[in-house]
């Protein structure tokens, strides 16, 4: 039994076993903090299971739930999890030997509730294509308002949340959960516990490797309308706090931020789906368009919001 532990690190896996051993044994090698290791099997139909079976480490916890999802998994992880610090990783992607310690310590170092790190896109042969962020303000603490408007003037918003570590009483405090969205639910995750306003560091460390598989369900054909369908939810969702007196200095800038989203729901509504009249009216009848209006900053924008305009229209 573990006495004291300093990072739970919450792991969704569904149909990972042709990668999630080399991750669990890179984090069993962790000896400078304490760690526990909640690995939530969701549903997985392969040899995932019959894998984790054979660990017999007691930091490992193992979670079996019937498929309901990647938030549904984060959000088994949080309810049974006991570490000061949180740490989501993806079963499939790689993780630097000695980086939680390192994230442990600059988190602790600052006294914050956020710790974001960068990290490193890699094509499917271990290649490397980019950073997953290069425009933020390196090596200070800011909060939680600040961190909002300086990724929306900037347009990067880096929501992957296996670039954070969280501080655990922040989480339980702010009562902050999964949405139940079958894609894009770091971003819902990341913008509330921005909009909590508490203390951010963002680190240029890039100690993340996140592998670009194109076979992924990402770049399924039957994927992109619930990716869209959940672009929907995600735009009037932050609509939604924009309405919030409590987050009035950062409304405007909340809006603009759910025209960009915008953006990527027309994407996949011009040239991606199937169910085009469908996914139209939805967005109609739960996106406020006169929000979108507010959130114009430049003619790129308003030329953008009348093209998606003409689209809903005319289909």
């Amino acid at each position: 039994m573990i006495s004291r532990i300093d990072i739970s690190v919450i792991i969704p896996a569904y149909n990972a076993g042709n990668t999630i051993s080399k991750l669990i044994d890179s984090l069993i090698l962790e000896s400078e903090v304490s760690i526990e290791v909640i690995i939530v099997n969701d549903g997985s139909t392969d040899n995932t299971g019959n894998i984790l079976s054979q660990y017999t480490d007691d930091r490992l916890i193992i979670i079996d739930q019937h498929n309901q999802g990647l938030s549904a998994a984060r959000n088994a992880g949080l309810a049974v999890h006991r570490g000061r610090w949180v740490v989501f990783l993806d079963a499939d992607d790689d993780i630097e030997p000695g980086a939680l310690a390192a994230r442990y310590r600059l988190a602790e170092h600052h006294d914050i509730d956020l710790l974001i790190c960068n990290g490193k896109r890699l094509d499917s042969h271990g290649n490397f294509r980019n950073y997953i962020h290069h425009r933020q303000r390196y090596n200070r603490v800011i909060n939680g308002f600040q961190w909002i408007k300086h990724c929306v003037n900037q347009r990067e918003w880096p929501h992957y949340v296996w670039l954070q570590l969280i501080k655990s009483s922040y989480i339980t405090e702010n009562n902050f959960s999964y949405r139940q969205l079958w894609s894009h639910e770091d971003i819902c995750w990341t913008m509330n516990l921005s909009l909590a306003n508490g203390r951010v560091f963002i680190s240029d460390v890039a100690d993340y490797s996140y592998i670009i598989n194109d076979m992924s369900i990402t770049h399924r054909s039957d994927y992109y309308e619930i990716r869209a369908a959940s672009y929907i939810d995600i735009i009037a969702w932050i609509q939604q706090q924009s309405r919030h007196n409590r987050y009035s200095s950062v409304s405007r800038h909340l809006k603009r931020h759910a025209l960009r989203e915008a953006r990527h729901f027309f994407g996949l509504l011009k040239r991606k789906v199937t169910e085009r009249k469908k996914l139209q009216i939805a967005f109609q009848q739960q996106v406020s368009f006169s929000s979108l209006l507010h959130g114009v900053s430049s003619l790129s924008d308003m030329v953008f919001l009348l093209k998606l305009y003409l689209k809903l229209k005319r289909g």
